[in-house]
C-alpha cells in the first residue's frame, strides 16, 4: 500500500488522492530523499514566517526552517513501505490521537502510543506484504458511504489485514478505560475498537480494511505499553523507536513523571504502587450495601417501637 499524492490539510478529496495498492511486491526503502526530512526531530526557525504554514510544530515539522514534515515512525526509518505523502498524513492523524487518547486530554498515554504504533506498522512496516493483501483483484477499489461525513460514493482501497491477537488485546486493554472508549458503545470491545479505526474512521481517508485476528507468525505484531507501567520508555533506545509524537506525550517526555496512566483511565493503576499520598483500590467484590447490617439489633429496635406504639394505642382507648 502506498500513496503518491497530497491532500491539503489532510482533507481527502475522496476520489483522486487516496492510498493505492501495489500490483507487485516491492522492496522497502529508507525514509530519505525527496519529500523526506533530513532529521527526525524539529527544525530551527529564525522567524515564524520561515516555518511551514507560519508555525513550527514540535514533532510534526522538521528541517532547517520547519519546511518539512518530521519522520513520524522512526522505528522504520531505515526500511519502510510508506511514502513521504503518507508520512504527512500520519503527522496530522497522530496529532488527533494525542488529543483524544493522551493523558493530557483525560486519556492514557500508553493507549495513544499503542494506537500510533499500530498505524506506523500498518502503513510503514517493511513486512507489510506478510499481513496485508488486496481484498479484490488489483486495484482493489470500491465505493462506500462515509458514515462520518454522510458523503456517499467515496472511493476506497480495500485491503485484508491480519493482526496478532495478543497485540490487539494488549492495545485494547490500554485503551478500554479511557473516556472516549468507555462511553462509546461501538468501541467497548477489542474488535469494535479496531474496526471503528480500520473501517468507519478510514473511509474518509480512502481506505477500508477487513481485519482478521490470530496467532500466525506472519500476522502484524508489536510490543505494547501497559497502562499501569511503561517504564521501558525511560531506556533511550526504546524511547527513540517510539512514534515521534508519542515521544512528546507528557508522561513520556518528562523523565520525572510516573510512567503510568491515571487511575481514571487505567483501572490497573488504581492498584499499582504510586508516589501519591492518596491511593484508590479497586476490588473485584466491592462492599455490599448489607455489610455492617446487624439484623438482630434492627429487629430489636423495631420490636420495641411496635410495643411502645401498642401501649400508647391501648392507653388512648381506655381513656
Amino acid at each position: 500500500m502506498t500513496q503518491d499524492c497530497l491532500n491539503p490539510d489532510n482533507t481527502p478529496d475522496f476520489n483522486e488522492c487516496i492510498p493505492k495498492a501495489l500490483e507487485k511486491v516491492v522492496s522497502p526503502q529508507p525514509m530519505s530523499g525527496k519529500g523526506w526530512a533530513n532529521v527526525t526531530g524539529g527544525g530551527a526557525c529564525s522567524t515564524d514566517a520561515d516555518c511551514h504554514k507560519g508555525t513550527c510544530v514540535d514533532g510534526v515539522t522538521a528541517g532547517a526552517h520547519c519546511d518539512d514534515f518530521a519522520i513520524q515512525c522512526p522505528e522504520y526509518k531505515d526500511d519502510a513501505c510508506c511514502s513521504w505523502q503518507q508520512n504527512r498524513a500520519l503527522a496530522a492523524n497522530f496529532k488527533l490521537i494525542s488529543s483524544f487518547f493522551g493523558s493530557d486530554g483525560g486519556g492514557c498515554d500508553a493507549c495513544a502510543v499503542n494506537i500510533m504504533q499500530l498505524w506506523c506498522g500498518l502503513v510503514c512496516s517493511p513486512f507489510q506484504a506478510d499481513f496485508m493483501q488486496m481484498h479484490m483483484p488489483y486495484p482493489s477499489n470500491s465505493f462506500r458511504l462515509d458514515p462520518m461525513t454522510g458523503v456517499d460514493h467515496v472511493k476506497v482501497l480495500e485491503m485484508n489485514v491480519s493482526l496478532s491477537t495478543p497485540f490487539t488485546c494488549g492495545l485494547f486493554d490500554s485503551c478500554k478505560n479511557t473516556p472516549l472508549v468507555s462511553v462509546t458503545d461501538a468501541l467497548k470491545s477489542s474488535v469494535g475498537f479496531l474496526n471503528y479505526q480500520a473501517q468507519t474512521g478510514s473511509i474518509g481517508h480512502g481506505q477500508f480494511m477487513y481485519l482478521q485476528f490470530g496467532r500466525n507468525a506472519s500476522y502484524f505484531n508489536h510490543s505494547n505499553l501497559k497502562c499501569d507501567n511503561y517504564s521501558q520508555v525511560r531506556h533511550p533506545t526504546a524511547l527513540a523507536s517510539l512514534p515521534l509524537q508519542a515521544q512528546l506525550l507528557s508522561s513520556i517526555a518528562n523523565p520525572a513523571a510516573p510512567a503510568q496512566c491515571p487511575c481514571s483511565s487505567c483501572r490497573l493503576t488504581c492498584n499499582a504502587p504510586s508516589n501519591s499520598s492518596t491511593h484508590i483500590t479497586l476490588v473485584p467484590n466491592p462492599i455490599s450495601i448489607w455489610d455492617g447490617f446487624d439484623a438482630t439489633l434492627v429487629a430489636g429496635v423495631y420490636s420495641g417501637i411496635a410495643v411502645f406504639a401498642a401501649v400508647l394505642y391501648l392507653t388512648h382507648r381506655t381513656r
